[in-house]
Formats: structure tokens, C-alpha cells, sequence
């Protein structure tokens, strides 16, 4: 394994990371609207996303594991890969503060639409009684003629 091939992983690791965020920054814009099949095609597209990022995320676990204490790596190298990996807990951090957000707007819409199916019901039930107990009024008028 060599140390090129690890940075290469970690930046294909961080461009995911970079395409995830867009699409959970996209998502809280579609739950500002309500838009709730919007939302639930962006979330399909973040899972395949999310498998190739563990699958990367696995691999490079055990690559680094490899040359972590191998002295052929320059110590410029390690920085590096520091640098792009602290990079990556940033981007992972900022995707949890919006789903985070995003969790939030779902309770919302949940309450409000719990609420409003709650509504629905009780005027239902209203008519229902009304209807029950409803005759129509008596006419004065002969129709028979």
C-alpha cells in the first residue's frame, strides 16, 4: 500500500463528504416547503452515497493501519493526511448539525400534520352528529297541486 493511494482515498472520501452535504443542504430547503417526495429522493440518493462512503471508509481504516508506523512515509506525507482527514470529521460533523436540523423540521411537519389530521376528524364527527340529528324543516307549501 502505498501513501499516494491512501491520500487518493481520503480525497475521494472528502468529495463524497462534499456531495452529501449538498444534498442534506438540499433536503432542508425541500422540508422548508413540506416537500416530502422531494426529500425522500434526495435521502435515497445520500444512501448510495453513504455505501461508498463506508465502503472507502472501511478500506481506508485498514490502509492506514498498514503505514502508520512505517518509516518510508515522510512525515510531510502523514501532515497530509492529517490535514485531509480532519478535513473529513469537519464535513462529517457539519452533515450531523444539519440532519440534526433537518430531524427537527420533520417533527414539526409531524405535529402539524397530526394536528390538522386531528381537525379533520372532529369536524367529521361534528357532521356526523348533525347529520343525525338533523330533519329537514317542514314546508308550508302544497306540491301536490
Amino acid at each position: 500500500m502505498n501513501s499516494n493511494q491512501i491520500l487518493d482515498a481520503l480525497e475521494r472520501e472528502k468529495e463524497l463528504l462534499e456531495d452529501f452535504i449538498c444534498l442534506s443542504e438540499e433536503q432542508l430547503l425541500l422540508l422548508a416547503d413540506e416537500d416530502l417526495d422531494g426529500f425522500d429522493t434526495l435521502l435515497q440518493k445520500r444512501a448510495t452515497l453513504m455505501r461508498e462512503l463506508t465502503a472507502i471508509e472501511g478500506t481506508l481504516a485498514s490502509w492506514i493501519s498498514q503505514i502508520r508506523n512505517d518509516p518510508s512515509v515522510s512525515p510531510a506525507v502523514m501532515e497530509k493526511m492529517r490535514l485531509v482527514n480532519d478535513e473529513i470529521v469537519r464535513m462529517a460533523n457539519h452533515i450531523v448539525q444539519i440532519d440534526e436540523h433537518a430531524h427537527g423540521r420533520l417533527d414539526m411537519i409531524k405535529q402539524k400534520t397530526s394536528a390538522e389530521l386531528r381537525s379533520i376528524e372532529r369536524g367529521k364527527s361534528a357532521l356526523k352528529q348533525y347529520a343525525s340529528t338533523y330533519s329537514p324543516p317542514k314546508s308550508d307549501l302544497d306540491i301536490k297541486g
